[in-house]
């Protein structure tokens, strides 16, 4: 008879799977070998939980939980600060693919087995996705937008890769190119930002029909539109003509989470880069970026709450580098806590960490949650973060599709080679300058 094929046993655990259901205490996920696949996560002494053979790895995670990989959906890996106020390109790129790629690993080893990168350089988050997936080299999963679709003058045309257009013809043009190229969904600069000088986070800068005019491109391919949305007004106005998701949503009504919630619109709220004020300041931004910041925060979280009471479909992003230091943790575990601190129960944020945030990029059918039939995209973290979110500090491991990226469980400490060799240091974000 042929040996029995290896897997991968955590045992003794207790597992969240990020469906919001309950935990799991004294769970088993056991994870087939070479696929990554999960064949059983459950209760460790159910009878149709598996026993281990000679050639399965076991690993006791007494005291730890069990949880899906987290996302961060609103990550730009081509991050650069400060922002000057013209385009200013200091890298080849091929260099930025480089960048990337080495903020990408960055991020796993930090937990965020998935991200969703909504505008990027030369399409260099494109160039990283597609050798992860050809499994030329190993990172997270990439879900990416290419080039940012915005007005001329609007909103990110002071950053490397955007693209300006006036008009219907031209914004249905940039949008097929951008599918073309092999974005996954499309990006546009609704309003104003934090990040441009000369223009409120409320300024509307698209027409209707330049918004429809993508919308209609996307979803022709069966693609989604973000739109960058800062005011309630224009908030409202491109949810009606069918954008996907709204990023950021600084200033939202009751009414305008209603009217999300009604239409099913997704957003990525982006809490952690209003709450990052010594983050903005330590990078040299200007003084008007930060004030901007503060001006932002003053209604942000409030208008978060209202759209977490509505019912909105809420995933998580941070508008900053997955691995860039917050408040005393990464800025993605910070701004799961501070859906909790804006009256998201622990596990609502989990699940808006994982499952929502796998449903927005449209892989919730491979990854998101821990149940039998999808990839190993887990993370271990010490206590019990469905009760105290910020258990998801203490990172102890990451897998990605069944294999090892990092660990620090006794007995099995490892960091994943070929990635990053062991001492090499994966902090700093956009602190570290390439």
């Amino acid at each position: 008879m042929p040996a029995p094929q290896s897997r991968l046993f955590l045992n003794n655990c207790r597992l969240v799977d990020g469906t919001g259901s309950p935990a799991v205490e004294s769970a088993t996920v056991v994870v087939d070998l070479p696929s990554g696949r999960i064949s059983y996560a459950g209760k460790q002494d159910s009878p149709q939980a598996p026993s281990p053979h000679d050639s399965d790895k076991v690993i006791n995670l007494k005291g730890h939980t069990v949880l899906p990989g987290l996302f961060n959906v609103h990550t730009h890996l081509g991050l650069k600060l400060p922002f000057t106020p013209y385009k200013l390109d200091p890298y080849t790129e091929g260099y930025w693919a480089l960048i990337c790629y080495r903020r990408a690993v960055e991020a796993l080893l930090c937990g965020a087995t998935t991200l969703r990168c909504p505008g990027g350089p030369h399409g260099a988050d494109i160039a990283v996705r597609n050798a992860i997936n050809k499994i030329m080299i190993w990172g997270p999963r990439l879900v990416v937008a290419g080039g940012i679709l915005l007005a001329h003058g609007g909103h990110g045309h002071n950053s490397v890769g955007t693209i300006e257009c006036s008009g219907i013809a031209q914004f249905r043009e940039a949008a097929r190119v951008q599918l073309r190229e092999g974005a996954d969904f499309i990006k546009i600069c609704l309003t104003g930002g934090l990040g441009t000088p000369g223009e409120s986070f409320t300024d509307k800068q698209m027409t209707d029909d330049e918004v429809t005019a993508v919308v209609e491109v996307a979803h022709m391919s069966g693609k989604r539109v973000a739109a960058h949305a800062g005011g309630d007004k224009p908030v409202q106005e491109c949810v009606r003509l069918g954008v996907d998701c709204i990023e950021h949503g600084y200033v939202l009504s009751k009414a305008t989470v209603e009217l999300m919630a009604e239409m099913g619109t997704y957003l990525v709220p982006t809490l952690a880069v209003t709450h990052a004020f010594d983050y903005l300041e330590a990078h040299g931004s200007p003084a008007f970026q930060v004030e901007k910041a503060r001006e932002a925060s003053r209604f942000h979280r409030d208008s978060i709450t209202r759209a977490i009471e509505a019912g909105v479909k809420i995933a998580v992003g941070t508008d900053l580098l997955p691995s860039d230091p917050l408040d005393g943790t990464n800025a993605t575990v910070r701004e799961v806590e501070l859906l909790v601190e804006a009256g998201m129960k622990p596990l609502e944020a989990i699940k808006a960490a994982t499952l929502n945030s796998a449903e927005l990029c449209q892989v919730d059918h491979v990854t998101g949650s821990v149940v039998e039939g999808k990839q190993a995209d887990l993370i271990v973290v010490k206590g019990e973060p469905d009760q105290d979110i910020s258990s998801l500090r203490n990172l102890a491991m990451v897998v990605k599709d069944g294999h090892i990226a990092m660990s620090k469980v006794p007995g099995h400490e490892t960091q994943a080679f070929g990635i990053l060799p062991p001492g090499i240091p994966v902090e700093g974000g956009t602190f570290r300058v390439w």
